[in-house]
């Protein structure tokens, strides 16, 4: 089977610090085209062997060799360069979250189905395999029957010049730059959304929340997160049962072989661990085009996906309002895209 042809839109950091070089390890895929507006895409183009480099976006979409695009751009942009690629028919791998609003999310839905394209937001961390043992733990009942959860994801953000994540008007903040992660992976080990959430959001500096930290009410399950760009670098997550705990040292983001560690630990003093080493990017990269290859149209992780952007909604208002507010199920256009299974 012949690799998947990439370009890549934007030389942002996180493409140039760890997309294309987990790229480059990938056994089915290929970067072949790099674009940027600014200037730097023919040098990032030859420092990654990247065969093309535009000038503009639109050009590289233009280019009928390219069949999946990724796109890194500031969260508020996802949504219109989401319907850009797929009015062009590529196959589309966009940056977490995916959108921020229920409008933007009708949009790209249609234009995906309408122009046949597969679409995933790009929350590698799920495609680490440290989590197919922790489902693995759950499912065995070794930790018995889920009480709580929690999810801390913290990092000193370089407060440079124009930092998008800092304005307001361009969905940032610690909600949706870090705190979605903790949302998606309590949504992910329950199977569904809370039902009421409380969030509240600081900053001693910024127009955005900094700092955050939520409640997510289950019913029988309790979840609560912190999150922000203001201390030390932490993604960890722990989930408490009644005959142990499950505790993951970096649950979000390692980095390229570094290990990560889950430990089980239990009532009696007991305790089992497990090293895994792994680059989600790359993970990530391989099933997508795996996806690319054989199948189609869809959006994959599809209820992941309009499960973490109710609760981001509701905990936008309680960050606002200073209340509890009830999850409401985001609702779709009709469509034909498949869910994974």
């Amino acid at each position: 089977m012949s690799a998947v042809r990439w370009g890549v839109l934007t030389t942002a950091r996180i493409a140039q610090g760890r997309f294309l070089p987990a790229m480059s390890r990938a056994r089915n895929a290929v970067a072949s085209a790099i674009s940027s507006p600014n200037g730097k895409a023919a040098e990032v183009a030859e420092r990654f062997g990247i065969p093309a480099a535009y000038s503009s976006h639109e050009e590289l979409l233009a280019d009928p060799s390219i069949e999946a695009v990724y796109l890194p751009f500031p969260n508020s942009l996802h949504a219109d360069w989401i319907v850009a690629a797929a009015e062009a028919g590529k196959d589309i791998l966009c940056e977490k979250p995916l959108v921020a609003n229920t409008h933007d999310y009708r949009r790209v839905l249609e234009a995906c189905e309408r122009n046949g394209v597969n679409l995933m937001e790009a929350f590698m961390y799920r495609f680490h395999p440290q989590h197919q043992k922790v489902r693995e733990f759950i499912d065995s009942g070794k930790i018995g029957e889920l009480v709580s959860m929690h999810a801390r994801f913290h990092f000193v953000m370089d407060r440079s010049e124009g930092e998008v994540r800092l304005q307001p008007g361009m969905d940032g903040g610690a909600l949706n730059d870090v705190g979605c992660y903790a949302v998606d992976i309590m949504n992910m080990v329950m199977g569904r959304a809370p039902q009421t959430v409380y969030g509240k959001g600081t900053s001693r500096t910024d127009p955005v929340e900094t700092t955050m930290a939520a409640i997510l009410d289950y019913g029988d399950v309790l979840g609560t997160l912190d999150c922000g760009f203001e201390g030390p670098r932490t993604n960890t997550f722990q989930i408490i049962g009644t005959k142990g705990h499950i505790t993951l040292d970096k649950a979000f983001d390692p980095d390229p072989g570094e290990i990560a560690r889950v430990t089980v630990s239990f009532r009696d003093g007991r305790t089992e661990s497990v090293d895994i080493g792994e680059d989600p990017f790359k993970t990530e990269i391989e099933r997508f085009s795996a996806w690319v290859r054989n199948s189609g149209p869809e959006l994959v992780h599809r209820e992941l996906t309009e499960q973490n952007l109710a609760v981001r909604l509701a905990l936008q208002e309680s960050l606002a309002t200073g209340l509890p507010r009830d999850v409401n199920e985001v609702h779709a256009v009709e469509h034909h895209l498949l869910q994974e299974q």
